[in-house]
C-alpha cells in the first residue's frame, strides 16, 4: 500500500505536524511519498525553482518531491486557482515516475483539497482530507472574513469527494458540514501531536519567590496578546515583584504590544523572547510554571500539549479546539475577549497551583497524543480505504 501526501503547505513554511506525523506512518512500516507545491512570494524569486520541477529528496527517511510556485500578489482568488491546477499538473508527472498511490492523504481542503478532488475524478484515487484550518472555527466576524464566499463552492466539492475527513478537533466540525451537509457521518476528529521525547518533563522548581508564566504565539490580532497583556497588569497589582511573563514569537503586532506594555508600566515585568527555534521553546516550557494564551479563535493548539507534555498547567480560552485539550485536572478554560475573566483565572491558577499533579498532567498527553499512538489511527482509516 502506498499513500501519497498532499499537503497544502509543508515545512519550511509551516507544517511541522504534517511531517511528524508522516515520519511516525513510516516507522510503522507504511509507503509514504509526499508532494509538495511551495507557495513564495515574487520576492523570493530563483530561476532554479522555477524550472525544475518534483525535486525529489529524501528527507528523514520520506521520498519528498518539491516543486515551487510563485503566488501573485493582491490576486489571490486567481492565484490559488493556478496553484491547484498546477499541482494538478505535479501530481501528474508524479505518476509518470512512481505509478498511481492507493491513497491519498490530504492536508487541508484548501487548497490540497480542491486538487485531490480533481484527481479522483479523474483517476477514481481514494482520498483522507485532514482538516486543520483555524477559519473553519467560525466563532467570530474575523474568522468568518478568511473564508471568502468565493471558495465555499471549492470546498464543498472537497469535502463531498472526500472518503473520510478528520479535524484536529470537534470545534471544526459544525461550519464543514454546515459546507457539505453530506459529510456528517464521515467525519472523525483525530488530534495533532506532540514529540513526547523532545518535550520532557518540566525541571522548575516550585515557586517562592518568582512565578514565571510563558506565552507562545504569532504576535498578532488572532493570538490575544493585548488581552493577554491587560489581564496580566491585574496579576502585577497584586504580586509585583514575584510575577514575570515571558512572550515568545513574532509579528506584525510586536509594537503595538510593546507600546501596550509601556502604558500599563509593565516593560520591566514582561520580557519579550522574539521568534525562538525548537530548542529554545522547549527550554521555555521546561523552565516556566504555567503556560498562557488567550487565542481568539484556535483549530487547535499544538502550543498546549507541548506545554502539558511538559507536566505545565495551562490557561486558554474557549475558542475552539482548546476546549478537547484544556480541562480542570491541568489548568482553566476561560470565554475569549475577557480581560477580568482571565486574570481571575491566572490568579486562581497561581493560588491553587499545588493542585495540579504535573506528572499525571503529562501521563494524559502521552495517552492521547503521543506520535505513534495517532499515527495507528491513520493507518487504520487508510487500510479501510485500501483498494481490494
Amino acid at each position: 500500500m502506498k499513500i501519497l501526501v498532499l499537503p497544502s503547505w509543508y515545512p519550511p513554511k509551516g507544517g511541522r505536524f504534517f511531517k511528524e506525523l508522516n515520519e511516525a506512518i513510516s516507522e510503522q512500516g507504511v509507503e509514504i511519498d509526499v508532494l509538495v507545491n511551495e507557495i513564495i512570494s515574487i520576492k523570493e524569486f530563483n530561476i532554479n525553482k522555477l524550472i525544475k520541477k518534483n525535486i525529489y529528496t529524501n528527507e528523514n527517511g520520506l521520498n519528498v518531491y518539491r516543486s515551487y510556485f510563485y503566488n501573485i500578489p493582491k490576486l489571490d482568488f486567481f492565484s490559488n486557482r493556478l496553484w491547484i491546477k498546477n499541482t494538478f499538473r505535479r501530481y501528474k508527472e508524479y505518476v509518470k515516475q512512481n505509478g498511481q498511490p492507493d491513497i491519498i492523504h490530504v492536508h487541508s481542503s484548501i487548497w490540497a483539497g480542491v486538487t485531490a478532488s480533481i484527481i479522483n475524478k479523474i483517476f477514481s484515487t481514494p482520498y483522507i482530507i485532514s482538516e486543520h484550518r483555524s477559519r473553519f472555527i467560525f466563532n467570530s466576524p474575523k474568522a468568518r472574513k478568511m473564508l471568502d464566499n468565493r471558495y465555499i463552492p471549492l470546498v464543498k466539492k472537497a469535502l463531498k469527494n472526500a472518503s473520510v475527513i478528520t479535524t484536529v478537533s470537534p470545534a471544526l466540525n459544525p461550519k464543514l458540514i454546515e459546507i457539505e451537509p453530506t459529510v456528517k457521518d464521515k467525519i472523525i476528529s483525530i488530534p495533532n501531536t506532540v514529540d513526547v521525547e523532545d518535550f520532557l518533563f518540566t525541571q522548575i522548581k516550585e515557586p517562592t519567590n518568582k512565578f514565571i508564566w510563558f506565552s507562545l504565539g504569532n504576535l498578532t490580532q488572532v493570538k490575544g496578546m493585548d488581552i493577554l497583556i491587560s489581564a496580566f497588569a491585574e496579576v502585577v497589582r497584586k504580586y509585583g515583584n514575584n510575577v514575570e511573563l515571558r512572550i515568545g514569537g513574532d509579528g506584525d503586532e510586536y509594537s503595538k504590544l510593546k507600546k501596550l506594555c509601556k502604558s500599563l508600566n509593565l516593560e520591566k515585568k514582561i520580557i519579550f523572547l522574539k521568534k525562538l527555534d525548537r530548542r529554545t521553546v522547549i527550554k521555555e516550557m521546561r523552565n516556566t510554571h504555567a503556560f498562557v494564551l488567550p487565542s481568539r479563535f484556535e483549530a487547535f493548539g499544538v502550543v498546549y500539549i507541548e506545554a502539558l507534555s511538559c507536566g505545565v498547567p495551562v490557561v486558554g480560552t474557549d475558542a475552539g479546539g482548546q476546549s478537547s485539550i484544556i480541562n480542570s485536572e491541568n489548568g482553566y478554560l476561560v470565554e475569549t475577549e475577557n480581560t477580568r475573566k482571565l486574570s481571575e483565572a491566572m490568579l486562581d491558577l497561581m493560588k491553587n497551583y499545588n493542585k495540579f499533579n504535573k506528572k499525571e498532567i503529562r501521563k494524559s498527553v502521552i495517552e492521547k497524543y503521543e506520535k505513534n499512538t495517532v499515527a495507528k489511527k491513520y493507518i487504520e482509516l487508510y487500510a479501510d480505504l485500501r483498494p481490494v
